[in-house]
C-alpha cells in the first residue's frame, strides 16, 4: 500500500509535455499542479468566451444594403468642367436613394448645368456631355447669325463656309468662317441672333465659329440695324476648296 504522503510519479508523456511549460509549472508539487489548474481555467474561460462572440456574431442581423453614389467634393458653380478632384464616392442605404444618381466614373469629363453644393449627389439632369463643334478652333466663340437673303440660308449647311459682311459700312467682317450648326425654322423664328436680326418666318439661323473680335463686330453691325442706323449682317457662301 501507499502512503498518503506518497505521490504516484507522472507517466512519460506527460513528463515530456510538461517539459514545454515554464520551470516553476513543471512536478507534481502543490504550486505546481495549482499554476496548471489555474491556466486550464482561463484557457477555458477565454475558449468559452471566443465561442460567445463567434455566435453573436452568426446571429447578428446585418445592416442595410448600401450603393454607391457620387457627391459634390466641394461647392461648384453652373459650367464647371467636372475633373476626379471635384468628385467623391460615399455609400447610401436604399431608402436614401436618389432617382438617376450617377457613380463617380460618369461624372468626370461633363459638365455642370446648376450649381451644387458639397455633398450633394450629382445626377443625369444636373450634368451633361463637354459639347463639341465641328469646325471651332481654339480659341474661337460660336454666334449665331441670321440674313435677310432667305434662299442662301435655306441652302446652308454645317462645313460651309462664308464671308460674313456687315452691310452698313460695306466691310467683311470675316472671311471664310465655317458654318457649325444652322436653326431650324421652327426655332430660330422666335430667337434673335448676337447679329440682332429677328429671323424672318421661315428662315433659318446658322452658328458660326469666330474669334472674340469677330464676334463682338458682328454684334456691333446687329445694334446699329436695331437701332435704326441701317446695316446688318450678309453671308456670303464660298466655293469648296
Amino acid at each position: 500500500m501507499t502512503t498518503r504522503s506518497e505521490r504516484p510519479t507522472a507517466r512519460p508523456g506527460r513528463r515530456r509535455l510538461q517539459g514545454l511549460l515554464p520551470h516553476t509549472w513543471q512536478g507534481d508539487g502543490r504550486e505546481a499542479r495549482w499554476r496548471r489548474s489555474r491556466a486550464r481555467r482561463v484557457l477555458a474561460g477565454l475558449f468559452a468566451g471566443a465561442a460567445a462572440l463567434a455566435v453573436v456574431g452568426a446571429l447578428r442581423p446585418t445592416g442595410p444594403a448600401t450603393h454607391p453614389v457620387a457627391v459634390a467634393a466641394h461647392n461648384l458653380p453652373a459650367g464647371s468642367r467636372l475633373t476626379t478632384g471635384d468628385v467623391r464616392e460615399v455609400r447610401w442605404t436604399a431608402a436614401d436613394r436618389v432617382p438617376a444618381a450617377l457613380p463617380a466614373s460618369s461624372v468626370a469629363g461633363t459638365v455642370l448645368t446648376a450649381p451644387i453644393a458639397a455633398g450633394e449627389p450629382f445626377t443625369r439632369t444636373r450634368v451633361r456631355a463637354v459639347r463639341g463643334w465641328t469646325g471651332q478652333q481654339p480659341g474661337q466663340v460660336i454666334v449665331g447669325v441670321t440674313s435677310g437673303d432667305g434662299p442662301l440660308m435655306r441652302v446652308l449647311r454645317p462645313g460651309d463656309r462664308v464671308d460674313l459682311i456687315d452691310t452698313g459700312k460695306g466691310t467683311t467682317i470675316a472671311a471664310g468662317v465655317t458654318i457649325v450648326s444652322m436653326l431650324a425654322p421652327s426655332v430660330a423664328t422666335h430667337t434673335r441672333s448676337v447679329a440682332g436680326d429677328a429671323a424672318a418666318e421661315g428662315t433659318p439661323s446658322a452658328l458660326v465659329a469666330v474669334s472674340p473680335r469677330q464676334a463682338a463686330a458682328i454684334g456691333s453691325a446687329g445694334a446699329a440695324r436695331s437701332g435704326g442706323l441701317g446695316g446688318g449682317i450678309q453671308l456670303a457662301l464660298r466655293a469648296q476648296d
